[in-house]
């Protein structure tokens, strides 16, 4: 038999404080139940019908409300046949000819029910009934084509009701396969920088060079950032400069005093944030591309202003030798739809070649 001590006993009571904070989550549970709705509608339209034949005809016979009561069970069996028998089963099938069979037949069969116990209240109860009371065609008919309109009425509820759900549905939808597509992107680029970034650590630990720990130091940053930044929506600007810093660190290890880097920012840097690894790709593009098979003295130069709430980001480098044109890499690739996922039209991407010099320019707002 298990036991369970005091202490534990203590642990799991509930305080005041715990009690109050239950009650609006009990009447937040209350509330998603359909049924409260459907119980509010039908004393709505109950009170309705009340209100109208109080101010038409001045009925003040309280027997007469009571029994006026009794005929809500009849108009909500004509509905709910039609909402959840008829609907489903026909109309959405596209069944148009057996729903609209079905749909007279039940308003017929309802308009006849009530009016047998409009001749039985006339017997046995208010005299203001029997005036509407009988099995004649325009007795009938007129019942019929009241319940006609409730019908109607409540029919355009629920497709209105199902529109909105099928909305939010879709936008459900179509934000998981936009996460799932932005977290796919994002993995595309985990690899590409590892196999870069461990070339330079092995060069290095090939030359026993005092840089190697360096190196692994700022590649544990780096991994760090990856792991446990990139997977929130935005982070701040400053922890994605550290990280394009500390890439640019790495990179200015392997290529030494051939490579300048020019990087100036401006404005309110630490008060914005912005989605993660998108800089980077721009960055690590201009080194595989101007920077990997040229030979000469390269100079980078890169510009970070935040201005408005916008961030503008430009990024130039030399084009290197013997790069083809129609492979630039999956980077610019997953940066554009990156963007057009995040931002949709609210963006400017414009990359430019002129005069063997690789351009690109940056403008998206920032949070």
């Amino acid at each position: 038999m298990k036991t369970v001590s005091l202490k534990t006993l203590q642990s799991t009571s509930f305080t005041p404080s715990q009690q109050s904070d239950e009650k609006p989550a009990r009447l937040s549970v209350l509330f998603e139940n359909k049924w409260i709705y459907h119980l509010a509608f039908w004393i709505l339209y109950y009170l309705f019908i009340c209100a109208a034949f109080y101010t038409s005809y001045d009925i003040s016979d309280l027997t007469f409300y009571i029994q006026l009561s009794t005929f809500m069970p009849i108009s909500a069996a004509l509905v709910y046949i039609n909402i959840y028998l008829l609907i489903p089963r026909l109309l959405t099938r596209k069944k148009y000819f057996y729903y609209a069979v079905f749909l007279i037949l039940a308003i017929l069969a309802m308009a006849y029910a009530e009016q047998l116990l409009k001749i039985l209240y006339s017997k046995h109860g208010t005299t203001l009934i029997s005036y509407t009371a009988g099995l004649g065609f325009k007795r009938v008919f007129s019942e019929t084509v009241g319940l006609f309109y409730l019908t109607g009425f409540t029919t355009g509820i629920k497709f209105a009701k199902d529109w909105i759900q099928n909305q939010q549905l879709m936008k459900e939808k179509e934000k998981q396969y936009l996460e799932t597509e932005l977290n796919f992107l994002k993995t595309q680029i985990h690899p590409h920088f590892f196999f870069n970034t461990l070339n330079n650590l092995y060069s290095l630990t090939l030359k026993k060079s005092d840089q190697a720990p360096e190196v692994v130091l700022k590649l544990s940053s780096l991994m760090s950032y990856m792991l446990y930044e990139s997977n929130a929506s935005k982070v701040s600007l400053t922890k994605e400069i550290n990280y394009l810093q500390n890439y640019l660190d790495l990179e200015k290890l392997r290529f030494g005093q051939r490579l300048t880097v020019l990087f100036e920012m401006e404005g309110p840097i630490d008060e914005v944030s912005i989605p993660p690894m998108i800089l980077i790709l721009f960055v690590e593009n201009s080194f595989k591309h101007g920077v990997k098979n040229n030979i000469h003295s390269i100079v980078i130069e890169i510009s970070l202003k935040v201005e408005g709430g916008v961030l503008f980001f430009s990024i130039k480098n030399p084009i290197g030798e013997n790069v083809s044109k129609e492979n630039t890499g999956i980077g610019l690739k997953n940066a554009r739809r990156r963007l057009e996922l995040l931002f949709g039209n609210n963006h400017q991407l414009d990359i430019t070649e002129k005069d063997n010099e690789f351009m690109v320019f940056l403008k998206m707002p920032v949070s």
